[in-house]
């Protein structure tokens, strides 16, 4: 009986090509039992000599087999990245990453021999017959992954965080510098209050309960000191449980052989130290000052304009100081401006990521944003992902700010203006760009609020300067 292929690569002409295979790899039938084939990546040259790889998929049956090949070429990759990385000196952090995937491609996670041999002599048995079942020699990389013979290697809490974009590459891909810098911080930041508070940068292995335990109450201390915010030590003590699980997930663990991260549960409640959470509220006599011309001067044209623009969207500082021009509709018949995830394949600077689903939306411009934004139409390039307009801001206002009050209050301000005008919780969740599901308590199905819907509300609450304001 002839060969059938599937072919992955429409160049293979001399292949008699029946349907599109996955990835690199296609299927070739060789009697009864369909195979693997698929052409070995060039950067595996040094590796492996031959030009093409074949592995049975152990069935007679095209979709079973179509089924199994992606697993299967997975595997076959992980196999030669453990052969490439094998070449380096073992006991190197890249050695046994590969390795660990290897263990993962073949679908076990990675333990030690001293983890098997104090664990169950069934999944030892198991790694074995695996070992059977697939022809591997004791001397090949496949059964130092599954029989643990690489020593995990001793990488301190300092040295993960400053690795987490090298092994999350997806996660920073589509954020810009700024955007990059806070994603990078919220890993290197809480590694660094751990060796401050305890002394050293400990080896992530040795990170005891009772270690995490004294991080948590140096933390408590400080908040009740009044040197920091209880939710920003909870924020530190949940991204540090994080990273640990992300680290783990990283190497392949399997989530049900993870060891228990130490910081588990440990930053629960520590917001409620704070005397208050929720940043104060601008009042609306405050607003209506800051407003006039003349509370602006000290001000520069970008500031000032921003500083309006957030009184009437009630958006985030980023939403509007990182506006791309693109996202800026002065010209639609509902002049508004779009608050969407932003790709920026020739450069970062307009690139940036949404904090979640419900914050991409439409905000229309009404009064002084209007105004403010048609002087403004390619947006504010002085602050553009540089997050330094709310320092610039508040020293320029503070003689207008009541104490303990910042620019960054202008948003719940939007918010209880919207309720006091009798918008309710639904819709105003929507305007403001939250989660209406978490303000229902439960799933939202719907369609989003339309423009001309905003419009209206926007409207309803818009504040009239007392006296005229510079001209767009």
């Amino acid at each position: 009986m002839p060969n059938e292929l599937i072919p992955h690569r429409p160049d293979a002409t001399a292949l008699v090509a029946t349907q599109e295979g996955i990835g690199m790899a296609g299927l070739a039938k060789r009697g009864d039992t369909w195979h693997l084939r698929m052409r070995v990546p060039r950067r595996y040259a040094s590796v492996e000599k031959r030009k093409e790889l074949h592995r049975s998929l152990k069935t007679g049956d095209k979709k079973e087999a179509q089924g199994r090949l992606a697993a299967v070429e997975s595997q076959i990759l992980a196999e030669l990245d453990a052969k490439l990385v094998g070449m380096d000196t073992p006991g190197t952090r890249s050695h046994y990453e590969a390795i660990a995937r290897l263990t993962t491609a073949r679908g076990f996670g990675y333990r030690t021999a001293q983890e098997l041999a104090d664990g169950d002599l069934g999944d030892i048995l198991r790694r074995v017959d695996a070992l059977k079942a697939s022809g591997d020699a004791p001397t090949e990389d496949a059964a130092q992954a599954l029989l643990g013979g690489v020593e995990r290697p001793r990488e301190t809490l300092g040295e993960i965080a400053e690795r987490m974009p090298e092994m999350f590459p997806a996660e920073v891909r589509d954020k810009n510098a700024r955007q990059r810098s806070t994603w990078e911080k919220r890993w290197t930041r809480p590694a660094g209050k751990v060796t401050e508070l305890l002394g050293r940068d400990p080896a992530l292995e040795d990170i005891s309960r009772s270690d995490a335990v004294s991080l948590r109450d140096a933390l408590q201390d400080r908040i009740l000191e009044g040197s920091m915010k209880g939710a920003s030590a909870q924020k530190d003590l949940q991204n540090l449980n994080l990273l640990w699980k992300k680290y783990h997930q990283h190497l392949g663990v399997d989530l049900a052989e993870m060891p228990p991260s130490p910081f588990r549960g440990l930053g629960d409640g520590m917001s409620r130290l704070d005397e208050d959470s929720r940043k104060p509220e601008v009042p609306l006599d405050v607003i209506e000052q800051i407003l006039l011309p003349d509370a602006m001067e000290h001000m520069n044209d970008e500031e000032a304009d921003i500083t309006r623009v957030l009184v009437e969207t009630g958006a985030r500082q980023s939403e509007i100081t990182d506006l791309p021009p693109g996202s800026i509709c002065i010209d639609h018949p509902i002049p508004h401006v779009w608050i969407r995830f932003e790709r920026a394949p020739d450069g970062e600077e307009y690139a940036r990521e949404l904090k979640n689903k419900a914050t991409k939306r439409q905000i229309p411009l009404v009064g002084v944003a209007l105004a403010a934004m048609k002087r403004h139409p390619n947006g504010f390039p002085r602050y553009r992902g540089k997050g330094t307009y709310s320092a610039a801001a508040n020293k320029s206002l503070r003689r207008y700010l009541p104490d303990g009050v910042t620019i960054g209050g202008l948003r719940h301000s939007f918010e209880t203006r919207l309720k006091n005008a009798g918008v309710d919780s639904d819709d105003r969740a929507e305007l403001m760009g939250h989660s209406v599901r978490r303000a229902r308590g439960r799933e939202w199905y719907g369609d989003s609020m339309p423009l001309e819907k905003r419009l209206e509300y926007h409207e309803k609450i818009a504040i009239k300067p007392r006296r005229a304001l510079p001209a767009p």
